[in-house]
């Protein structure tokens, strides 16, 4: 964090906000629902708090973020209310957009917004205001359905290379326990081995990083996952979490077997996940490799994540 970022974070520190770590999970999971996207769960907020420097304050019943990433313009946000908030969006905004400046901040920038709430970002009465959107920031989902559908030429690349793992008899699937995660973070630091470290961390931060703090927040009665043991030895786990009837997130996932992960995923979806319709699977972050992947792993749905800045007109 350069010097200047430093000072806008110190700011904020100075007027009761809070760091976005793992003892704020609870915070964060009891105002989750408000967002279908999962950049905005408790559990990506928390595990990768390291990496964006999170603070967070309650304010008139809005959990308001503000997150100071390398490279990147300080930006807020938003979990609302589960109920009709007394308080209305107008003027949660004249409050962060009044800090933002007493801060040294150009510009109050708040992420990520789901289509539906755009409008109502749009008539914010008396700011210049730009609403945008990056195709890496698209989130991945998934029907179910379609993970599990082998059928057709569409699916013929997963079908092959799915093909491999659904015959053998060496393959052995494990519910993940807090007596078992370790096995988890075992897989991520082989995974890492031979790998460029600031070329991976460059898009987001370190992931091994992320899923140690994703093994101290474990609970099994949130959160799904299986470790998936290949020939004898553990290479490979998935891990996620039924936030609705309708929607699963999946977070955190590794192979040291080509084509594993799939095969993992795969007996997710077909198993614990059958009765979701939805799996979201998270951006690519511009990563080409990763976006190959998830595309290529069923046909999806991707979700715009739009990006609201504001100018005060009068200053």
């Amino acid at each position: 964090m350069d010097l200047q970022t430093r000072r806008v974070y110190d700011f904020f520190c100075q007027r009761g906000f809070l760091p976005a770590d793992k003892a704020s999970y609870g915070v964060f999971k009891a105002h989750e629902e408000c967002s279908m996207f999962q950049e905005m769960s408790a559990t990506i907020i928390v595990s990768w708090s390291f990496a964006y420097n999170g603070l967070y304050k309650l304010i008139q019943g809005y959990l308001c973020s503000v997150y100071f990433y390398e490279g990147k313009p300080v930006y807020f946000a938003l979990h609302r209310p589960q109920k009709d908030p007394e308080c209305p969006l107008d003027r949660i905004i004249d409050i962060l957009y009044d800090l933002s400046m007493e801060a040294g901040l150009s510009f109050l920038q708040i992420k990520f917004i789901e289509d539906r709430s755009v409008k109502d970002y749009q008539n914010i009465p008396g700011y210049d205001i730009k609403i945008e959107s990056f195709e890496s920031d698209n989130e991945y989902v998934y029907r179910i359905s379609d993970l599990t559908d082998l059928s057709g030429r569409d699916n013929y690349k997963k079908r092959s290379r799915l093909k491999k793992f659904l015959s053998r008899d060496d393959i052995a699937l494990v519910p993940i326990t807090r007596g078992n995660i370790h096995l988890c973070l075992e897989i991520e630091n082989r995974w890492c081995q031979g790998k460029d470290c600031t070329y991976c961390a460059s898009f987001s931060g370190c992931e091994k990083n992320a899923m140690e703090i994703m093994a101290d927040i474990f609970d099994e009665h949130i959160y799904y996952g299986l470790i998936g043991f290949y020939g004898g030895a553990a290479s490979g786990y998935v891990i996620c979490e039924k936030r609705n009837s309708g929607l699963s997130c999946m977070y955190f996932g590794k192979s040291t077997v080509s084509d594993f992960f799939m095969y993992l995923i795969y007996r997710l979806a077909e198993g614990y996940l059958a009765d979701c319709e939805y799996m979201n699977m998270n951006e690519d972050m511009g990563n080409l490799g990763l976006r190959a992947f998830k595309r290529e792993l069923s046909a999806c749905e991707l979700w715009q994540k739009n990006i609201c800045t504001l100018q005060n007109r009068s200053r």
